[in-house]
């Protein structure tokens, strides 16, 4: 008796344990294909999961926001975490964030008031071709429409 086409039996592939293990992967701050490669599955595995069982999604968009608030603990405090994660700390965060602004203002302020080192370039037209040549003679019979005159 020969096998059927499709997937070698051997169980299932994800498994209540398995889909644990790579809930706990996402929660802890790993992206989606980290974690599935550190369980040993497909990538796209759990997003089909995701797609057909209802209460994994739920449990995936929970791992999820835990995952990125675990990434962003990890980002020191300063201007990115500012402007980027709306960090608005008052000892780190906030000052940086306005110093590096002023920084910026001050510095187009001096761009804008310098006179420029040297002039801007002039840029040279060439000439057109003298009527006599023959390159305008082609171009001008090329593109003029032909004389079409009563015979």
């Amino acid at each position: 008796m020969t096998r059927g086409r499709g997937r070698p039996a051997g169980g299932p592939l994800f498994d209540e344990a398995t889909r644990q293990q790579f809930l706990d992967q996402v929660a802890a701050g790993a992206q989606l294909g980290e974690a599935a490669a550190a369980v040993g599955i497909h990538r796209n595995l759990p997003g089909y999961h995701a797609r057909t069982d209802g209460v994994f999604a739920r449990r995936l968009e929970e791992a999820l926001a835990r995952g990125k608030a675990a990434r962003a603990d990890k980002v020191p405090h300063g201007e990115y975490r500012y402007n980027v994660l709306g960090c608005r700390c008052k000892e780190i965060c906030t000052p940086a964030a306005s110093a590096a602004r002023a920084g910026r203002r001050r510095a187009a302020d001096a761009d804008a008031t310098r006179e420029p080192d040297s002039p801007a370039p002039v840029r040279t037209v060439p000439k057109a071709p003298e009527p006599e040549s023959p390159t305008s003679f082609l171009l001008r019979s090329r593109s003029s429409p032909p004389d079409r005159r009563a015979a």
